[in-house]
């Protein structure tokens, strides 16, 4: 392991590097745990689970690992690494719940490992521990952790590729710097460019802040070389095997537009991630003016340097952009976490008095929050599923208002504890209450394995206006025929003797039962979508003929 600095010299070690890997370990394994306690548990949820495990299933049903596919159509959203992987256990273990997300679960854990070595490279392996232990619990990058999206993974190699270049700007390291660049080629083919772009735009303020602008110099050729092969080749498989399409979606839509416009209704104002980090860190994020405090106290210091950089860059990145998601703002994280530990190790009185405050004021918020958003979209489910949700919002407010308490009479390390274990005793409490009692109000997986129980291998199934459930389409394992219209509708009833109709609750106002064809039957309800089934060959009227 890279020694650990002080104000960017290097300091002897403190303790033998045998130790320090026993601790990397043990603090991966923690994390790993963690996030994969209960990983089944709960139907997957629209609209990316479902859809991200879909196009990976297709990958498998193609043939061709390179143009991704969705519900039968070549899909240019998002490079394919991450579909990659799920697809390896899907083809190992088949597709489920578990298998589907265990990869997030993987790079959770892989990025716990990393932020404890950027926290040793910086101020030693005590910090890197405490760092790690608290990546681990704040609660975002926990739920992202444990849900089948590529976000974790996207940071796993980020941070790598930060670190990689950290280790190299400090020891002199070519080999280090061209890991880096390799890193980086990952997380773009992963995410797409912003897996280069965020890790240097903190590199590139590095070297201004201090004033090493001939670093670039110093990068090994065979690095970006790498990049390209790594990073951007499938860019150019791609743009040669489809051309104009790929170029105006992958890049024109998804890329450029993303944050230069809107994509797919996702906009927010410029302090949209305000509420999401007040969220998102708890329950750290009481000390995030400590550690801000903390950090602009000792910027001399590369550490404090690199995380203000990093989060800095990161966050007024995504404020500028035009497209707004919650899970944007993940790469913040482990950085966070290294500032928050630190600066645990150093407060003052004054701000632990100052955080003790702000402890209870963030789990009101906290609460607040989720209780909002539940009312306020869910209003009936929220009524009913009071008592399991309490039990979760009990066990997550009780806590940090512990460690207030304990706070309070300069305990700090039973408090750190209570912090600690509050996301360790609710992740039980969700995997085997919340997230059964919330199955009642997700009908979606029961109604897609009803038709499957039901369906011949030709029929077909088709979705009037419901084209942001993909989990129709996953636990099915159909294609789905997305109805827009009554044209569409009269096309799927031409074009299939069989056919499964899935109507929503909020059914369209073109949509009445006298659009299906005499004899169309009602197969059952739940959750207020109803299942009819039309048999033998429909009106075409001109169109082709029924299959």
């Amino acid at each position: 392991m890279v020694r650990p600095l002080t104000g960017g010299q290097a300091a002897p070690p403190a303790r033998s590097a045998a130790a320090e890997y026993r601790w990397l370990i043990a603090v991966t394994l923690a994390a790993l745990l963690l996030f994969g306690y209960g990983l089944g548990a709960g139907s997957l949820w629209d609209q990316d689970e479902p859809k991200y495990a879909g196009v990976s299933r297709e990958i498998l049903e193609t043939g061709d690992p390179i143009t991704l596919h969705s519900n039968g159509r070549p899909w240019f959203v998002h490079p394919p690494l991450f579909f990659w992987l799920q697809a390896l256990t899907g083809w190992a273990f088949g597709f489920t719940e578990a298998t589907v997300r265990i990869w997030s679960a993987i790079s959770g854990a892989g990025a716990v490992a990393v932020t404890f070595l950027l926290a040793r490279l910086f101020y030693g392996p005590a910090t890197g521990v405490l760092a790690a232990a608290i990546l681990a619990t704040t609660f975002q990058f926990l739920v992202q952790s444990r849900l089948g999206v590529f976000d974790p993974t996207l940071v796993l190699f980020m941070v790598l590729a930060l670190y990689m270049y950290l280790v190299s700007y400090t020891s002199g390291s070519s080999r280090a710097a061209v890991w880096a660049w390799v890193w980086a080629g990952l997380a773009t083919l992963t995410k797409g460019p912003i897996g280069l772009l965020l890790p240097a735009m903190a590199v590139v303020g590095l070297w201004f802040v201090r004033r090493d602008r001939s670093a670039w110099r110093r990068t090994p050729l065979v690095g970006p070389a790498l990049f390209c092969l790594i990073g951007l080749s499938w860019y150019l498989i791609e743009a040669l095997r489809h051309g104009e399409p790929f170029l105006r979606s992958a890049v024109g839509y998804y890329l450029f537009n993303r944050f230069f416009g809107v994509v797919e209704s996702q906009p927010g104002p410029w302090w949209y991630y305000v509420p999401v980090l007040i969220v998102g860190a708890f329950p750290w994020t009481a000390f995030l003016p400590a550690v801000v405090l903390y950090l602009a106290r000792r910027r001399s210091e590369l550490g404090s340097q690199v995380i203000l950089l990093w989060c800095g860059v990161t966050l007024l990145f995504y404020s500028l952009a035009g497209t707004k998601l919650p899970n944007y703002v993940l790469p913040v994280y482990p950085l966070l976490a290294i500032g928050i530990a630190r600066s645990w190790e150093e407060q003052t009185p004054g701000l632990m008095r100052t955080a003790t405050g702000l402890l209870v004021a963030t789990v009101a918020a906290f609460v607040a929050a989720i209780a909002l958003h539940g009312w306020t979209k869910f209003p009936s489910e929220m009524l009913e599923l009071r008592g399991p949700l309490a039990a979760a919002a009990a066990v997550f407010a009780a806590g940090p208002l512990l460690a207030a308490g304990l706070m309070l009479i300069r305990r700090r390390l039973p408090a750190l504890a209570a912090l600690l274990l509050t996301p360790v005793v609710a992740v039980p409490v969700l995997v085997h209450l919340t997230l059964p009692a919330m199955e009642r109000y997700r009908p979606l997986p029961r109604i897609a394995r009803a038709i499957t129980g039901a369906a011949h291998p030709s029929d077909a199934v088709a979705a009037v206006e419901m084209n942001m459930s993909a989990s129709l389409g996953f636990y099915t394992g159909r294609r789905i025929v997305w109805i827009e219209s009554p044209g569409d509708l009269a096309q799927a009833i031409c074009d299939h003797r069989r056919l499964f109709v899935v109507v929503p609750p909020h059914q369209p106002s073109w949509w009445t039962p006298a659009s299906l064809p005499a004899g169309a039957r009602l197969q059952g309800e739940d959750g207020g979508y109803r299942i009819f089934l039309k048999e033998g060959p429909g009106p075409c009227s001109g169109r082709e003929g029924a299959q």
